[in-house]
């Protein structure tokens, strides 16, 4: 539906065009959701194309929005991924025309990944937004080992090129706004968009907010992919030394990577009775599966370059520990941590200090008022402030702009 049909506001209307956001994996992000709904509240048809590149496909929240799935089996962050491309392009540029056939109206393209970007070249005459939900450049620089350092400079010029014709960029938090800078040295058109939860996603569980301090089983919570650079480690050590303490203490993980070493690790701590895995979720079903928790824990390591570019809107499992209305545990370093700080929803610490993340949750546990206030206090931050609906009223003007108006650079023809 034209915009100014739908709510009445605008003068100018946006024609409804097809968007197809392209995802580099066999489910949409919670990002690409909130992608997704930018897309309907200007009046334009979202879908996603997704990528079933491995055999443990996620089940999706909404089948429906699926135009297409790639079937082509392929590693995950991976030089052997750079092999599997050609084949990519290839099957996506196909799918790609079949809706461009099919469509009154060249759609709208939006790219989520690096990868995605050389197909800017091939599709010239579409409209391209780029959803960069990570610092790609920097991090496919990892794939060449030795030779990242010369890697990702002319990697980052490559991604500049295919951003010369987006019509927009939504750019990912980072500390200072350094990424955001060098975004707009190829394009002007480019918007910061905070990786929130919605509203849209809370249910029934929230009212299981209150603290469970009379349950003998009580719960801490690490939501992510388990690795040592994001404090996988840490946390099971912090565990094994409050378990003298705390014997009925559980540390629920969620996320992917779970491996025979970690299962070893836990073996040897003692804590087999203690750890409870849950692989990936679809996020509504993932956020159920935590509320329960009391604490959240962020342990991000220093060790990580990247880390220390973060900026505060940037930590997506923080903001879902306060959707859940979790007290937050997360790093001293850089802007992770920030806006813990300033809703006063949890407590900074040296996350590579097991003994300082244990200290720091034994004294939130053994204080049910303290507990109680930060988690209140988080779920508050969560209504009020960091939640997708608020950060989307602000960008949406901005999408709309970007919709009529020409690209950031000349397209050429």
């Amino acid at each position: 539906m034209p915009l100014a049909e739908r709510n009445g506001t605008s003068e100018a209307i946006l024609s409804e065009r097809r968007v197809i956001i392209l995802c580099f994996n066999h489910s949409p992000s919670p990002r690409q959701w909130n992608t997704f709904r930018l897309f309907e509240e200007v009046g334009q048809r979202p879908g996603f194309v997704v990528w079933d590149r491995s055999p443990d496909s996620l089940v999706l929240q909404d089948p429906k929005s699926i135009l297409a799935t790639i079937h082509l089996r392929a590693p995950t962050e991976s030089p052997r991924l750079l092999l599997v491309m050609p084949r990519y392009w290839l099957a996506l540029s196909r799918l790609i025309r079949e809706e461009i056939r099919s469509e009154a109206q060249p759609p709208i393209l939006v790219a989520t990944h690096l990868f995605q970007l050389p197909l800017v070249w091939r599709f010239t005459r579409a409209s391209w937004f780029y959803d960069s939900a990570e610092y790609y450049a920097w991090d496919v620089s990892r794939y060449f080992g030795p030779l990242g350092a010369l890697a990702w400079p002319i990697l980052r010029w490559l991604e500049g090129l295919a951003l010369r014709p987006m019509r927009g960029i939504f750019a990912v938090d980072s500390r200072g706004g350094w990424f955001e800078s060098q975004l707009r040295r190829f394009n002007v058109s480019v918007r910061v968009v905070p990786n929130l939860p919605a509203l849209a996603d809370d249910g029934p569980w929230k009212s299981r907010i209150e603290p469970e301090t009379k349950s003998e089983r009580r719960v801490i919570c690490y939501v992510g992919g388990l690795l040592e650079r994001k404090g996988i480690g840490v946390a099971l050590r912090a565990l094994a030394l409050l378990k003298p303490v705390f014997p009925n203490l559980t540390l629920l993980l969620v996320g992917p990577g779970w491996t025979p070493a970690l299962a070893e690790c836990v073996d040897e701590l003692g804590l087999t009775d203690q750890v409870e895995i849950s692989p990936p979720l679809p996020y509504r079903e993932m956020v159920a599966r935590i509320a329960g928790a009391e604490i959240g824990l962020a342990l991000h390591q220093p060790e990580s370059p990247l880390y220390k570019k973060v900026g505060a809107l940037n930590g997506r499992k923080i903001f879902t520990y306060m959707q859940t209305g979790m007290a937050i545990v997360a790093p001293c370093f850089g802007e992770i941590g920030r806006a813990v700080v300033e809703t006063g929803c949890g407590v900074l610490v040296d996350t590579k200090n097991p003994e300082a993340v244990a200290q720091v949750l034994r004294e939130l546990l053994f204080d049910p008022d303290r507990l109680g206030r930060l988690r209140h206090h988080a779920r508050r931050a969560f209504e009020d402030e960091y939640n997708w609906e608020r950060a989307a009223r602000e960008i949406q003007p901005w999408l709309e702009h970007c919709l009529k108006e020409q690209p950031g650079e000349v397209e050429r023809e």
